[in-house]
C-alpha cells in the first residue's frame, strides 16, 4: 500500500507540473499577447466612438445632407419618430431650446423614417401639426439608424465643436437633464 500512495503523489505532482508547464508554455508563445490585442482593439473602438460618425440624411426639400456638414460647433441630433409617445413629448422642449439657443448650439432632429412604420407624410404631419421651426432631417437611407445602433427611440446625441460626442443618451430627457447635458458640451 505504501508504494502505491507514492506513486499517487508522484503521479499528481507530474500532472501539476505538466499543467503548469503547458500554461508557462502558451504564455512564453505569445497567446497572452491576444489579451494585449484585445485590449488595444477595445481603447481604439472607444476612440473611434468617440469622434462623430457621419451619416447622410435628407432635408425637408430631398437634397442630401451629412451630419459633417454642421461641424465646427456643438451639436445636439435628437432621433425620433411620430409614433413615438416619449420622442413626441420632448419634442416641444427642443423647439424651445432651438428658439432660444439655437445660434449657440446646433440642433437636428432626425426622423427614423423607414418608409413602412414610419414615413415622410406621417413625419411631416407631426411637424406641422405642432409648428416645429427646428431642423428636421430624414433617415431615409437607414444610415443613421445603422451607425448610431439607434434602436430604442428617443436618442440624442451632444456633440461637441470639435465633432466628438461627449454622450449618447438612450431615453426621454428632462429640461433640467437636456440642460445640463448641452451646458457641458465645448
Amino acid at each position: 500500500m505504501k508504494q502505491g500512495v507514492k506513486f499517487l503523489i508522484l503521479a499528481v505532482i507530474l500532472i501539476g507540473v505538466l499543467v503548469g508547464a503547458y500554461f508557462a508554455y502558451q504564455n512564453l508563445r505569445g497567446d497572452g499577447a491576444e489579451i494585449t490585442k484585445a485590449t488595444t482593439a477595445r481603447e481604439t473602438q472607444s476612440a473611434q466612438i468617440a469622434a462623430a460618425a457621419d451619416f447622410k440624411v435628407v432635408d425637408k426639400n430631398g437634397n442630401d445632407i451629412h451630419l459633417s456638414d454642421f461641424s465646427g460647433k456643438p451639436t445636439v441630433v435628437n432621433f425620433w419618430t411620430s409614433w413615438c409617445p416619449n420622442c413626441l413629448e420632448e419634442m416641444q422642449m427642443f423647439e424651445n431650446f432651438y428658439i432660444e439657443r439655437g445660434n449657440e448650439v446646433q440642433v437636428l432632429m432626425v426622423n427614423l423614417t423607414d418608409g413602412d412604420r414610419e414615413t415622410l407624410k406621417t413625419a411631416n404631419q407631426v411637424i406641422e401639426e405642432s409648428h416645429f421651426s427646428f431642423p428636421v432631417f430624414f433617415d431615409t437611407y437607414g444610415e443613421a439608424l445603422k451607425t448610431y445602433e439607434t434602436y430604442t427611440i428617443p436618442v440624442t446625441l451632444f456633440i461637441n465643436s470639435d465633432g466628438t460626442i461627449a454622450e449618447k443618451y438612450v431615453g426621454a430627457l428632462n429640461p433640467t437633464t437636456f440642460e445640463q447635458k448641452v451646458n457641458a458640451l465645448h
